[in-house]
């Protein structure tokens, strides 16, 4: 007996509910994950349909994920058209994507934000605040920060991300002005009446001063970072970053400014700022970028990649994006 077809639901309830399934197939049993999943689901009677359809997906489209790439590629293809064909596309990069494993999946750690965070951002979201000794903090795509401030010191703890921070003066606090410091994974970082970045990356935290100095602690002398340097620090000390192709503040007026940056590294970068998966084709990946592009409409960007290099946006889906050669 064939299985019913996918109920007619709205596009952004059915995106939604395959963004569930790939996080919670992707992260394994996650309590805290499984809970915003039910919290969803409860929310509106559309998200449970929604959630139960994909439950039932049709072993066809299950069988086709396990093809090689090309191949699903072409299935997507010829699904592409009316508004079932559509579905049908949807229901089958959703399974295809928890089978393939493909890196390119920017949702697959950085969709949720941290349970219990102070302050923190969705993807493509970019948020400032101001603190109450008067620091500014922006938090970039996908960021999450916890606030610790005592009598003795001021501490950020940045769990996921990447934030900009310009210090306050802290003239409130009747004994006098208190230390400031960043926390990361990989980095204890002291501001010393500064403006400066922090970023968290699976191989270290990446530090760019534009004003002031930034002391990074660490077993031995502390390292001064002065403006306009930038460091990279691990579990084998830092190291300054003499050149980069991507300026690592720029984000906070909201653009990516890229030099010399090869597509690979760019499309890294832009897939930071929306959901779905987006990549380019290994055989374009080594040519190289420069330019500005606004963060506010990463779709435009992809586009004005196309006017200036021998490439092509192919859009399958909202969720999957691929830049090919011309």
């Amino acid at each position: 007996m064939s299985r019913p077809p996918l109920p007619e639901l709205p596009d952004n309830v059915l995106d939604q509910a395959i963004g569930w399934l790939v996080r919670i197939e992707s992260d394994g049993v996650n309590p805290q994950l499984l809970e915003a999943c039910q919290r969803w689901r409860q929310a509106h009677a559309l998200h449970e349909v929604a959630w139960q359809a994909l439950q039932k997906s049709d072993a066809t489209f299950q069988g086709l994920a396990a093809l090689p790439g090309s191949v699903a590629r072409d299935t997507l293809q010829r699904l592409q058209g009316g508004r079932h064909s559509r579905r049908q596309a949807l229901k089958l990069l959703g399974v295809g994507l928890l089978a393939s494993g493909v890196t390119g999946w920017s949702m697959r750690d950085s969709t949720l934000v941290p349970w219990g965070a102070d302050y923190a951002t969705e993807v493509g979201e970019r948020r400032q605040f101001v603190l109450d000794d008067g620091t500014r903090l922006q938090l970039n795509t996908a960021s999450a920060v916890d606030v610790q401030f005592t009598a003795q010191r001021r501490l950020i703890v940045l769990r996921r991300g990447e934030i900009f921070i310009d210090t306050g003066k802290d003239a409130a606090t009747a004994g006098g002005r208190r230390s400031f410091w960043v926390s990361t994974r990989h980095a204890q970082l002291q501001a010393i009446g500064t403006a400066f970045a922090v970023r968290d990356e699976a191989s270290g935290t990446r530090l760019r001063v534009e004003d002031g100095v930034v002391a990074i602690q660490g077993k031995g002398q502390p390292v001064m970072v002065a403006a306009g340097e930038q460091y990279l620090i691990d579990a084998n000390g830092s190291q300054r970053v003499e050149t980069s192709p991507l300026n690592a503040s720029a984000w906070a007026r909201g653009q990516l400014v890229a030099k010399r940056m090869q597509l690979r590294e760019l499309t890294a970068e832009l897939a930071r700022y929306r959901h779905g998966w987006l990549r380019c084709d290994p055989a374009i990946a080594h040519l190289e970028v420069s330019g500005v592009f606004q963060l506010d409409d990463i779709d435009q960007a992809l586009s004005a990649l196309s006017d200036s290099l021998p490439v092509r946006v192919e859009r399958f889906t909202p969720l999957w994006t691929r830049i090919v050669a011309r």
